[in-house]
């Protein structure tokens, strides 16, 4: 490889670079703005008053429909059901309603026995007439009876408030849909806590990205939205038969429609869902690359575009790992950029491991920054070219 040519891919890969520290640092922008907006928010009495006055307002007109799509949830769904059971959100004011994507092992009958025996909670529970997630989701959706829909995974712990504050925040603000922070647990071995540091720059940059006007990322573990406006969307989607994405691809048809100012980010301690780890290394890749496979079927240039800058970013810093065996000097650019990542990674993480209560795991940030680009890398691809499927 000539000089000449070594000096046009490291400008290439400095545009790279540059692109993902404004991406990144826009993003930190975005997330430390929280912190001044609540801190705002504590200073003035008077303010608090009017915002509790608006809260009662909210929860006594205010009704809302839980969707849940279950499949092969059996050991789960019980956890599940006992923190809704739990809401402060008054019981009147709110149903459950729980699809099951045709499980072939207790899920339905834990289900049905936990709404046997709790009767004061309004749970419905629905076989799905459809297959994936999507399809039961969307039968949940069509079922539901309430004007606010809230959607979480079969496999999430609930804080008891969490209908509570996301109800109260929607109601305060003209939304179409709220996204909440997402949690992995436990944190116990290497391989978990590796797993829940890199989950939470995932939720950094969704809240991060919704702070600033461009929501790129969700999860549909936590949020929430406006069941007549998903229900005008829907005819729009194009993406029932992809295996992953009901969250992301709502989101898109939200933002087109009504505007990236209808969705917004709740970071509040209370919001935090608490969900698994993954328990092996396949079973991690897999979801990941469900994860992955949606990005082929997006249509914001918002969202492809800084799918694109994190994915050219990684590839450059793998680039050079692997030329390094035919030039060892690409070692050293290899160690350089990532170091230049961390940097450019560490106020985000900073700041959301601090919010979660997790800020010990930020000892294991800079290991981590060897071995991501490689695992962006070979997720994308993996999940781009190979046919994934939901459980």
């Amino acid at each position: 490889m000539s000089l000449e040519t070594i000096h046009i891919l490291l400008n290439i890969i400095m545009i790279f670079a540059a692109l993902y520290l404004i991406c990144i640092g826009a993003f930190t922008y975005g997330l430390s703005s929280f912190r001044l907006e609540r801190s705002g928010m504590e200073k003035s009495p008077a303010n608090n008053e009017t915002l509790k006055k608006d809260f009662s307002t909210s929860l006594e007109m205010t009704g809302v429909s839980v969707l849940i799509a279950a499949r092969n949830e059996g050991s789960n769904i019980e956890k599940l059901l006992q923190s809704l059971y739990n809401q402060t959100f008054s019981k009147e004011k709110f149903e459950v309603i729980l699809v099951d994507d045709h499980s072939v092992d207790e899920t339905f009958n834990v289900s049905e026995n936990f709404r046997v025996l709790h009767p004061e909670m309004n749970l419905k529970l629905l076989k799905a007439t459809g297959s994936g997630k999507k399809q039961a989701i969307s039968q949940a959706l069509h079922a539901a009876e309430n004007e606010l829909v809230m959607v979480t995974d079969a496999d999430c712990e609930l804080p008891q408030r969490w209908i509570e504050v996301m109800v109260n925040y929607f109601a305060k603000n003209d939304l179409k849909m709220l996204l909440g922070p997402v949690l992995l647990a436990p944190a116990n071995t290497l391989f978990e806590k590796l797993q829940v540091l890199e989950h939470l720059s995932l939720i950094a940059s969704t809240a991060g990205s919704a702070a600033i006007g461009m929501p790129v990322m969700c999860n549909g573990a936590n949020m929430m939205y406006d069941r007549k406006s998903a229900l005008d969307v829907e005819k729009y989607r194009t993406d029932m038969k992809i295996a992953s994405g009901d969250d992301m691809f709502l989101m898109e048809q939200f933002i087109k429609h009504y505007g990236s100012q209808s969705v917004k980010f709740l970071l509040d301690n209370e919001a935090i869902v608490k969900t698994s780890t993954m328990p092996n290394l396949k079973a991690f890749f897999r979801q990941r690359k469900r994860w992955a496979s949606k990005t082929k079927a997006y249509t914001n240039w918002k969202i492809i575009a800084t799918a694109l800058i994190v994915l050219l970013f990684n590839l450059s810093i793998v680039f050079f790992f692997v030329a390094g065996f035919f030039m060892p000097v690409f070692w050293v650019f290899f160690v350089l950029y990532v170091i230049m990542k961390t940097l450019i990674d560490l106020p985000i993480l900073r700041r959301i491991t601090h919010f979660m209560k997790q800020h010990k795991l930020l000892r294991w940030m800079f290991p981590l920054e060897f071995i991501y680009p490689f695992y962006v890398v070979f997720t994308a691809f993996s999940g781009l070219f190979t046919n994934v499927k939901w459980k």
